[in-house]
């Protein structure tokens, strides 16, 4: 069963019923809510149902806001999973007693009576039963009704799911590859420091541009940014504050066109600390990195030009733009030959690399010491942390894909994996450092709660898979209806 299907049969464990008598009959002329979610093999699933255990789904899903999604789409999904999961539940029920498996009144009562959630001191207590149901918002008989399709569930499960088996040769692969602890030596052919080593020629440039000129220029586009700069100005100014910030600037302007330098001035007037040490000194910027009356004037002015009063929300400012760049690109002709030359040098260090590596599995394959092997390559050695199989993943070597499985087939007398590894950056030869595997006692006191979970998954399996093709089944003959849910909310 799926973790929805697990927390749909929990949340019933968690509440209880009024009176035996009054909950424990079969429901009589039960009429559902007018605006049903969804109708299964002709029995609607009431508006009342969806809401209670829709309430209850926002829990599971809670992690999803935390992570950031969007509300609207969060509720979609809410409303959506838990239809879907209410729609097996009903089917499940109705497979149930079409195959005889039916929930006499004895036993339902025997089951509210033996749950823990209903039990004080050990014993079944009327009065808890009665504040739980309340909370519910359910009532009594459509209570006793979603009950009744628990115990339905578990009874169809482990009649669908009977002839599932689990060996004892799985369950002991079980508990070793959920105990057993494996670190791996590595050794590293990297391609960034081979490409330190490698020169190129101009003739190899020549002939890789003549050769593959689209991938050349593919690189440029992918670089594209790093060769265009955007329209930029380099200026100065002085901020003025206060009721007479203005009257102050246009005093100050004056002092300036005399003959005295921005600089100074602003040295002694400007109400910026950041910037009054640097004689108002603001550097480079791009359009849009100013507010956008400074911005304004500041792309407008002229080169040695200096502003009148310009105002915002910091106060009133002077401006003298000393530099004006306009937007630019480097062409790719001017850059061709150091793309080649980058490309090439990635080329013969992914090369490199790659024999080194492949001259360590030899090396490694003639009986040589894999330290011994690494060394006279010149490949540094390094060793993992201990891991297990249900680690994420690997110390050292997160980014490596399809290690882990080969790394606990790795073993003493065959310590060394038999291909070359990789990630993005490097390539790595790996082979057992150590193994931790538990002993038998701890394999013997870990058999039956292991083979009892396997079953358990097994057996959910088991019964998803029959589900889901009974579910085709019915809505290619148009028996499940879904139906809208924001309409009828």
């Amino acid at each position: 069963m799926g973790r929805v299907g697990i927390w749909l049969r929990n949340i019933a464990i968690l509440a209880v019923l009024a009176t035996f008598a009054f909950f424990f009959g079969q429901p009589q002329g039960f009429d559902p809510a007018t605006s049903p979610v969804a109708v299964v093999d002709g029995e609607p699933i009431p508006r009342v149902v969806f809401e209670y255990f829709r309430e209850m789904n926002e829990q599971a899903f809670r992690q999803y806001a935390e992570q950031g999604m969007d509300t609207e789409q969060l509720g979609s999904l809410i409303d959506q999973q838990t239809r879907a999961s209410l729609v097996r539940r009903y089917l499940i029920a109705q497979e149930a007693e079409s195959l005889g498996l039916a929930v006499s009144d004895e036993t339902l009562k025997a089951d509210f009576q033996s749950t823990p959630g209903f039990m004080r001191d050990g014993k079944f207590d009327r009065e808890l039963a009665e504040r739980q149901i309340s909370r519910t918002g359910l009532g009594p008989r459509e209570y006793a009704a979603q009950h009744r399709r628990d115990v339905l569930q578990r009874n169809f499960s482990r009649f669908v799911a009977s002839p599932v088996r689990v060996s004892d040769a799985d369950v002991r692969d079980e508990i070793l590859r959920s105990n057993t602890k494996v670190s791996l030596r590595y050794a590293t052919a990297s391609k960034a420091a081979l490409r330190e080593r490698i020169s190129v020629t101009p003739e190899e440039v020549k002939a890789l541009l003549e050769k593959e000129p689209d991938r050349v220029r593919g690189a440029y586009q992918l670089k594209v940014g790093e060769y265009s700069k955007d329209e930029q100005v380099h200026a100065r100014h002085i901020l003025f504050t206060g009721d007479d910030a203005e009257a102050h600037a246009i005093a100050a302007r004056g002092r300036i066109e005399a003959g005295e330098k921005f600089a100074d001035v602003a040295k002694e007037l400007s109400a910026d600390a950041a910037t009054r040490g640097d004689g108002g000194d603001l550097g480079s910027f791009p359009r849009g990195r100013m507010m956008a009356p400074f911005d304004e004037v500041a792309f407008a002015l002229e080169p040695g030009k200096l502003s009148g009063p310009v105002k915002t929300d910091r106060g009133v400012h002077l401006i003298l733009v000393e530099s004006h760049d306009p937007a630019s690109q480097t062409p790719f002709e001017q850059v061709a030959d150091a793309l080649a030359t980058e490309l090439l040098r990635d080329d013969q260090a992914s090369e490199a690399a790659r024999t080194a590596a492949n001259a360590l599995l030899e090396k490694l394959a003639a009986g040589e010491p894999f330290v011994q092997a690494a060394d006279s390559l010149k490949l540094p050695v390094s060793v993992t942390a201990p891991f297990g199989m249900r680690d994420p993943t690997i110390p050292g070597l997160a980014g490596v894909a399809d290690l882990k499985e080969t790394a606990f087939a790795l073993t003493s007398p065959r310590p060394n994996a038999s291909r070359v590894f990789a990630d993005s950056d490097n390539l790595y030869v790996v082979a057992l450092q150590s193994r931790e595997e538990p002993d038998e006692a701890q394999i013997a006191l870990e058999t039956a709660a292991t083979r009892d979970r396997l079953l358990q998954r097994e057996r959910g399996l088991t019964t998803g898979i029959w589900l889901n093709e009974r579910l085709k089944e019915l809505e290619a003959a148009g028996r499940v209806e879904q139906l809208e849910i924001a309409a009828n909310r």
